[in-house]
């Protein structure tokens, strides 16, 4: 195994995607939810840098990642009218509360819905 190539994941986790002939596998992680308890989830870690290096390879620098791409994929989800449930289901997340994170609301915007309930915006 390429060790460069693979960057430390296990070739023998499942894999969930093949494109000409390069494997994006499953990585196990762990965080804190809600609750305070440590939780295991399942990342795509190979998939995640190979998109990456796509937005690099096209010019754009820091800032510019898998990980933004999918947060301003959501954003413009919800910005036309789709619902929370909608965006979770298109992002593969188990759990609704797991999607908030990705949702990005400008300034405008809020302003904009504080000012439709007739409230100032201090």
């Amino acid at each position: 195994m390429d060790r460069q190539k693979w960057r430390g994941l296990m070739s023998q986790t499942s894999l969930i995607l093949t494109h000409k002939g390069s494997r994006y596998e499953l990585s196990v992680k762990r965080r804190t939810n809600d609750a305070g308890e440590q939780v295991e989830y399942l990342a795509a870690d190979s998939l995640q840098s190979y998109v990456t290096g796509l937005y690099r390879a096209a010019g754009l620098g820091k800032g510019y990642s898998s990980h933004s791409g999918r947060r301003t994929f959501a954003s413009r989800l919800v910005a036309q009218g789709h619902s929370i449930e909608t965006v979770q289901i298109l992002l593969g997340h188990a759990h609704i509360d797991h999607v908030s994170p990705y949702l990005e609301v400008s300034v405008r915007e809020a302003s904009e819905a504080v000012a439709a309930f007739g409230v100032g915006w201090d």
